[in-house]
């Protein structure tokens, strides 16, 4: 009986280790708050592994309503001082709303995350080149946003 205990124990120990020594990105949906152009609000991401839905619904600095939505993909993961960070593109459309359509664009979000190893939260910042294209006129467009994303089902 004491070497079935010893072993459970030994067994038990081993994988709390394991895991510690193991990270895992949230998957599942979060929902949090994005700061930043084309679109500021509650943001939200629904994370499949490597590929995540996302999207924001917010406010414009245009002085409109906006909402912003999109795929991305995580790339690689590199670590800066044990912490692991996660490179991702995608790609997402965006529009502005007021009493009239303002405008719309698409952009090509690169980014960066961090997601919390003892809590479902994500950090993110990332840089939006795309295009902007209004009812008589198409012109470059360049946007970023820093935000947080809280894991519903984590």
């Amino acid at each position: 009986m004491k070497k079935i205990l010893l072993v459970l124990i030994i067994v038990i120990l081993g994988m709390s280790a394991a895991s510690a020594a193991t990270y895992d990105r949230a998957d599942g949906f979060g929902i949090g708050l994005s700061g930043g152009y084309p679109v500021s609000g509650v943001a939200f991401k629904y994370g499949m592994g490597d590929f995540r839905l996302v999207g924001t619904i917010g406010y414009s600095f245009r002085n409109t309503g906006a909402i912003d939505f999109g795929v991305q993909y995580d790339l690689d993961s590199f670590y800066i001082d044990r912490l692991p960070f996660y490179l991702n593109f995608g790609i997402t459309a965006a529009a502005n709303f007021g009493p009239e359509f303002h405008n719309f664009s698409i952009n090509i979000p690169l980014g960066i995350s961090y997601y919390f190893r003892n809590a479902p939260i994500e950090i993110f910042f990332k840089l939006t080149p795309g295009i902007r294209i209004s009812a008589n006129s198409m012109q470059p467009d360049f946007g970023g946003a820093i935000g947080f994303l809280y894991y519903v089902n984590r």
